[in-house]
């Protein structure tokens, strides 16, 4: 009775939107933020259970914001609101915050430990295999712009272990000015009542709540659809088992820099046995120029399977 109360509670509301948001404007389809603006109505909802999710992070922003305060790091505003009318771009920043007699803008994110573990600089976040992980910089790229700031602090927490790291970001003026066209892009579509073409990278499709207008039309256009039960039955298992293999080979890593750094070569914890053994290579060290000599260009297949639409 009570989980299906809070569920139903926990339903979401859809909005008109009539500008672009500085949170999504690094999103890699042109065709999502246009139908953000044109066809919101019809943008698939986020299930209760992905609404008390994101209820998880908002509560460890706001955990995130006392720790500031206890650390004697003084939060000046929060969630103050920035227009562009120009380009219609809007945001709310989640904070700033004064270091050493210096200002910074700060944007707070969460995520889990096996997302935290391979953020390792601001390199990492702009490169990451995760599309909406690559948003973070443009969003706060677009917050600096519009508050006239250099510098600010992507701050992340990891929801699994409580842990944090942060990362100074300076103002970028090639992807500020990128992002820019991006917003007039969308402008000129939303005003003409046109469509851009798709993104052609189909990864990041995964989870957009436009799947259901954007990809029968692909299908007819771009893809050949076959009909096979049993692989179709082995492609469900494979996305049902991959998390778990996720997460084993995290917790593998991490156990084996722990056991390395014992300098033992065998060990008991409890009823596990663990052993160390040293091996010997041999390692042929070929010079560059003999190297080339021998190089042939070979042609090979790499297969990349993505999930289109949830179940």
């Amino acid at each position: 009775m009570i989980v299906d109360r809070i569920l139903e509670s926990k339903k979401p509301q859809l909005y008109p939107v009539h500008s672009n948001r500085a949170s999504e404007l690094g999103h890699e389809c042109l065709r999502y933020l246009v139908y953000n603006r044109t066809r919101w109505q019809e943008k698939a909802k986020p299930s209760p259970n992905l609404m008390l999710k994101l209820a998880i992070g908002n509560a460890f922003e706001t955990m995130v914001l006392r720790d500031l305060i206890d650390a004697g790091i003084q939060v000046i505003e929060q969630q103050r609101p920035f227009t562009w009318d120009k380009y219609k771009i809007t945001g709310y920043i989640d904070a700033k915050v004064k270091i050493d007699d210096k200002i910074y803008l700060l944007e707070i994110k969460t995520c889990n430990s096996h997302i935290f573990n391979t953020l390792k600089s601001v390199e990492s976040i702009k490169n990451h295999k995760l599309h909406y992980v690559r948003k973070y910089i443009s969003q706060i790229t677009l917050y600096l712009l519009l508050a006239g700031y250099e510098e600010g602090i992507l701050l992340f927490k990891d929801t699994g272990t409580g842990n944090m790291k942060e990362f100074l970001v300076q103002l970028d003026y090639e992807l500020a000015e990128s992002l820019i066209k991006k917003a007039e892009a969308v402008n000129k579509h939303v005003e003409t009542g046109t469509v851009p073409e798709p993104v052609s990278d189909f990864s990041v499709c995964s989870y957009c709540p436009f799947t259901h207008i954007c990809l029968p039309e692909r299908k007819a256009d771009e893809l050949d659809i076959i009909t096979d039960p049993e692989l179709d039955e082995l492609l469900h298992k494979r996305q049902e088992l991959k998390r778990y293999v996720e997460e084993f080979e995290e917790i593998d890593k991490k156990v084996k820099d722990k056991i390395l750094t014992l300098e033992k070569d065998k060990l008991v914890i409890g009823k596990f046995l663990l052993e160390i053994k040293h091996i010997k290579k041999t390692l042929y060290e070929v010079p560059e120029e003999i190297k080339r000599q021998f190089a042939t260009a070979k042609e090979y297949k790499q297969l990349k399977i993505t999930v289109l639409e949830e179940d």
